[in-house]
């Protein structure tokens, strides 16, 4: 009876296995279908543009519209992501160069030094930021950062690195009210608490036994985080940048407020500019035919260029992991 009941439960176990296989599968296999309809859908609606221009010429155009005269006297209109691009590739480095060193720094902090007493408020400070909707940051920035900004790194950079830089110096004449820098400046402090936090989670899961190890052998606490936790955690750290990387790409009510919203690529960092996100935002309630369509084409351009960099950042973790090891 014993052996019979043993031999019940083993198959109860293996068949309770293979719903949850096959469950499991359902579920990825519905997010697979899921992410082919998303991309059909805007292939499809994006197509009475590509009946007008070329991939090519969309993504390498400056100006949003540009109409172009026919041979028959007829005006077509093209347009033209370029600008787009640029704001906002250029609005999500700046919020990396100064979210992720400072947000990984943070990270070993609360981990390594800060006793639990201060660790545990700062760690419930910090998820309490990352909560707090993107439009209250874009009203603090128009009625502070911004003129905050204007008056001290902006004008430090400007007079200091913008001599040598030209994207970095100020126009003639009066500061603008708004520019790609603070966009990207307020993208960092947006995205700074989820790369504390993801990067706090994977350093807390280097095994204790490692760092006393290399501790007993003679390193410095500081070495034991340099050459132990670091290189252990390196994915994890990543990957939280890479995380915030594609918040900032796709932030839309924040970066609209403060980044201006003019048209073209600006001659510096520190004048109005737009993102992809802002020029959807700003001009999908008034789009019509191709023009919806290009909107639609600029979705579709964000979206490759997050697959995009996804992609490239894989290759080079498996790369360095390789190297690692045959080093």
């Amino acid at each position: 009876m014993e052996v019979r009941a043993l031999h019940s439960l083993r198959g109860a176990r293996v068949a309770g296995d293979k719903y949850f296989t096959r469950l499991m599968s359902a579920a990825v296999i519905t997010l697979g279908l899921l992410l082919i309809a998303l991309i059909g859908s805007l292939v499809s609606a994006s197509m009475p543009l590509w009946a007008v221009q070329t991939p090519l010429s969309f993504l390498s155009t400056p100006a949003w519209i540009t109409g172009i005269e026919q041979a028959d006297g007829s005006t077509v209109e093209v347009y033209g992501a370029a600008a787009a691009l640029f704001g906002t590739a250029v609005t999500s480095l700046i919020a990396v160069a100064f979210a992720a060193p400072i947000g990984i720094f943070g990270a070993i902090y609360l981990v390594e030094y800060a006793p639990k007493r201060v660790a545990i408020p700062l760690t419930f400070l910090v998820e309490l930021i990352a909560a707090i909707p993107s439009v209250v940051f874009g009203l603090w920035a128009v009625k502070d950062l911004s003129l905050r900004l204007r008056d001290s790194i902006e004008w430090w950079i400007a007079s200091t690195v913008g001599q040598f830089i030209p994207w970095l110096s100020e126009e003639p004449g009066s500061p603008s009210a708004d520019s790609i820098f603070r966009a990207g400046f307020l993208l960092a402090i947006m995205i700074l608490p989820m790369i504390v936090a993801v990067s706090r989670e994977f350093m807390r899961s280097v095994p204790v036994s490692l760092r006393e190890g290399y501790v007993g052998m003679g390193a410095t606490k500081w070495e034991s985080i340099r050459d132990v936790v670091l290189p252990t955690a390196r994915i994890g750290l990543i990957g939280a940048v890479l995380l915030a990387l594609g918040r900032a790409l796709g932030e839309t009510i924040a970066v609209t407020m403060v980044i201006g919203n003019a048209e073209g690529i600006p001659s510096s960092l520190f004048l109005p500019g737009n993102t992809i996100a802002s020029k959807i935002a700003n001009t999908i309630g008034e789009a019509t035919d191709v023009q919806r369509s290009a909107v639609v084409a600029l979705g579709l351009a964000l979206f490759i260029l997050t697959f995009v960099i996804s992609i490239l950042v894989r290759v080079l973790i498996r790369r360095f992991a390789v190297i690692k090891a045959v080093s």
